[in-house]
């Protein structure tokens, strides 16, 4: 039998999240979904793996802050090593501690954040009453096939996908983040199934002027036109091809500087500037604080993201896409990554370069330099921002209309433990 719907409609939802506190992503993807969703009357309990020992203080700490916020947290350990193994016995506790949360706290919805949490649902349906959200998020075999960890065929794969494939059909409703992804994995008229992309805070995703000019003077740009790279480098990010753009970029526009902010070694791309035979005036690279990224967004004129074309990538809705639109930015990127492709030509704005060419990579300078001396560009890659990629007005509004259509059992199967 499955949990009874709460009787104002709100729903009573456990969910589970393969990754720790500590880590930027939850506080922006899964936190701030969570507290909207709490404001608009569901009880949120959230089960995290952390990767490291949290003291007493700590957790007392981690649960009043996130009470504040209207969720309510657990927290278990995670094991890394050796690979297998460590995840199996994490899903083995995880599926105790989730029945047991279900039925202790009478929780409607295990709501699964990616493949593993979804294991973890699948098996804790045989102990406790409940119905599967299966928070798709990306193609997790594939995924892991592309970035060389994992063969085809190999046992962690067909054992990613025979989840994938029970929970796709066993799931009381589902999450995907691209219109591409709900194609691929649902067909077209599956009603359980939602299209939710990577949702950015317009209130804190854009700064004013002041910040502007104030980091401007503080890099000695002056009026000097920025382009600007927020995140890793290596894996699917393409640091070469990056930097290849922006040489040839500075080849029509020779004042242009390149801001990276990023979290991994400076050494990766430095070598890519040296490789390209670029002046240390030509460009800036710092590590800042996530709070201070709307300021440096605000200081520049277009963004960049290359990022590796695949298979699983077409599934992906990459956050940084979306602090670029609405810090009114022109963003050029390639082709075939989720739906950003069809976003920028919805509202014609940014440049999709078809392949990394150089005949590619320089049809997309002429027409950055176009979009960033086009009127009205900046407004409408905000707007864009506003209509399709607001916490608020697309994600937890999109969330919150599927828990209460799980809250009073019209959204398609009854799922799980029926």
């Amino acid at each position: 039998m499955s949990a009874a719907p709460s009787g104002d409609h709100g729903l009573r939802v456990l969910y589970v999240c393969y990754l720790g506190l500590d880590d930027p992503l939850v506080h922006t993807q899964v936190v701030a979904y969570l507290h909207g969703l709490s404001t608009r009357g569901h009880v949120i309990h959230l089960l995290t793996f952390e990767t490291g020992r949290l003291s007493r203080g700590r957790r007392r700490r981690l649960r009043a802050q996130l009470s504040a916020r209207g969720v309510r947290w657990h927290g278990l350990r995670y094991h890394k090593r050796p690979s297998m193994p460590a995840t199996l016995y994490d899903v083995i506790r995880g599926v105790l501690v989730s029945a047991y949360l279900m039925r202790r706290h009478r929780l409607d919805v295990l709501h699964a954040r990616s493949h593993v949490p979804a294991a973890m649902g699948l098996l804790a349906s045989r102990l406790a009453p409940l119905r599967l959200l299966f928070d798709v998020r990306g193609l997790m075999a594939e995924e892991n096939v592309d970035a060389g960890r994992w063969r085809a065929g190999s046992l962690p794969f067909r054992l990613t996908k025979l989840v994938e494939r029970t929970a796709i059909r066993r799931a009381a409703a589902a999450v995907v983040l691209t219109e591409r992804a709900r194609r691929l994995l649902f067909g077209d008229a599956d009603a359980r199934v939602t299209v939710i992309p990577c949702c950015v805070d317009l209130a804190t995703a854009g700064a004013d002027g002041r910040s502007r000019q104030h980091i401007r003077e503080r890099l000695g740009l002056a009026d000097r036109p920025v382009l600007i790279y927020v995140g890793k480098f290596t894996g699917w990010y393409m640091q070469r091809e990056m930097v290849d753009f922006f040489s040839r970029a500075r080849a029509v526009m020779p004042d242009l500087h390149f801001v990276v902010l990023s979290q991994s070694a400076p050494s990766i791309v430095l070598e890519e500037f040296a490789r390209f035979e670029l002046p240390e005036t030509a460009y800036t690279i710092a590590r800042v604080e996530p709070a201070e990224v709307a300021g440096y967004l605000a200081m520049a004129d277009a963004a960049i993201a290359f990022i590796r074309p695949c298979r699983s990538k077409l599934c992906s809705s990459p956050t940084k896409i979306g602090e670029y639109l609405a810090g009114g930015l022109s963003v050029v990127t390639g082709a075939g990554i989720g739906d950003v492709d069809a976003l920028l030509a919805e509202f014609d704005i940014g440049v999709v370069v078809p392949s990394f060419e150089p005949a590619c990579l320089e049809r997309g300078v002429r027409l950055l330099r176009s979009r960033m001396a086009e009127p009205g560009h900046a407004e409408r890659c905000r707007q864009a921002a506003a209509e399709r990629l607001s916490l608020n007005a697309v994600g937890v509004a999109r969330y919150d209309d599927m828990y209460r259509r799980l809250a009073v059992g019209v959204c398609g199967m009854d799922g799980v433990g029926a």
